[in-house]
């Protein structure tokens, strides 16, 4: 008698611990939902070229807390960029989420000011001048390799290491014309390898010579090729973003990743409101949401992006660590056509 009652009593205890694990693992999940008649039947439009993945959970998460719709349409900053200026677009959205801010620098003539209500908490460094933004996460520029077909002589851990031969035709990078994240990763190389003297102050010339290890089928429309190519073999390295990196990293594949020697960005991605926005209050809402501290929290530790708020903690290393250039935001956006323009000259000739 005396054994089956401890058996009862573990059996209790066992069955007690699990009901408060999962119920640690859903407190962020099942939160009492908040019925909206009007934002039931319509619903918040939002242009975004961040991963679905992140995007299905973070509004899921919302829509658990407010009861507010949630329509999230996808593709390329580029392409969201293309479709915000169409004239004759369809459907009218209330927010942009994603893409650099350089690039929502571009299309800021799109938004309005909104001062989020978490706005204290977020570092200054990473604030918009005019509210016409709020910064979302830090994406540092790291360059990723496959540790089965990288040996450690090889490993690169510089721009420079780059123009390694054995690099040549097995190098992998997003096409900064239809990659929002292209673009900052060739701003961040111009900045960073500007030779003295050079005209212009900016490190063509080293792209020049880069583009030559690319080959015919190294520039890809988009940033997920890239370092998904890397982690399954198809190249020997790219460059990339630091959350992707780690997050290939963590999950057990082939791949690990410097920040360059010469030095990185750590630009953030952003989130804006748009003019005439048909649900600006609960566009507003989910703005707050997402700079709030329970998702921002999780931005780290689910999906490897470093937060802008001053209150959660980051992983090591820290930015103040390594080596982050003074990226030119507002001149980048401002030079955007220019600098593409540069990139099709220099890029083209040598792929026709």
């Amino acid at each position: 008698m005396l054994h089956m009652k401890k058996g009862k009593r573990a059996l209790a205890l066992a069955l007690s611990i699990a009901v408060l694990a999962g119920l640690a693992v859903l407190a962020f999940v099942v939160l009492p939902a908040r019925k909206d008649a009007k934002t039931a039947a319509d619903g918040l439009v939002i242009y975004s070229p961040h991963p679905v993945e992140m995007t299905d959970y973070i509004v899921r998460e919302f829509r658990q807390r407010t009861g507010i719709k949630v329509q999230v349409i996808t593709g390329g900053t580029g392409a969201l960029i293309a479709k915000l200026r169409d004239p004759t677009k369809s459907q009218q959205a209330d927010l942009f989420w994603g893409g650099g801010i350089e690039s929502l620098e571009t299309v800021k003539d799109q938004f309005q000011a909104y001062g989020s209500s978490e706005q204290k908490a977020i570092d200054g460094a990473y604030a918009s001048a005019d509210g016409l933004w709020s910064p979302f996460s830090v994406l540092p520029v790291v360059i990723i390799y496959n540790t089965k077909l990288v040996s450690g002589n090889l490993v690169p851990k510089s721009w420079a290491s780059l123009l390694d031969p054995y690099f040549r035709d097995h190098l992998i990078m997003a096409d900064p014309s239809t990659s929002g994240s292209g673009f900052t990763i060739l701003v961040t190389m111009l900045r960073t390898m500007a030779e003295s003297g050079e005209s212009g102050g900016e490190g063509w010339a080293y792209v020049r010579r880069l583009i030559a290890q690319f080959g015919s089928v190294g520039i890809v429309p988009g940033s997920t090729t890239v370092y998904n190519s890397v982690s399954e073999g198809e190249f020997f390295a790219g460059i990339t973003f630091e959350n992707s990196a780690l997050s290939l990293k963590k999950a057990g594949k082939d791949i690990d990743f410097r920040y360059p020697a010469e030095g990185t960005s750590a630009v953030p991605d952003g989130i804006a409101l748009l003019k005439g926005a048909p649900h600006p209050a609960e566009a507003k809402r989910f703005i707050d949401f997402v700079l709030g501290r329970d998702v921002q929290s999780l931005l780290m530790t689910k999906w490897f992006r470093r937060s802008v708020r001053n209150d959660v903690p980051s992983y090591k290393p820290g930015l103040a660590e390594l080596r982050v250039i003074d990226y030119p935001i507002a001149d980048s956006a401002a030079r955007r056509t220019q600098i593409l323009s540069r990139w099709s000259q220099e890029y083209s000739p040598a792929h026709p």
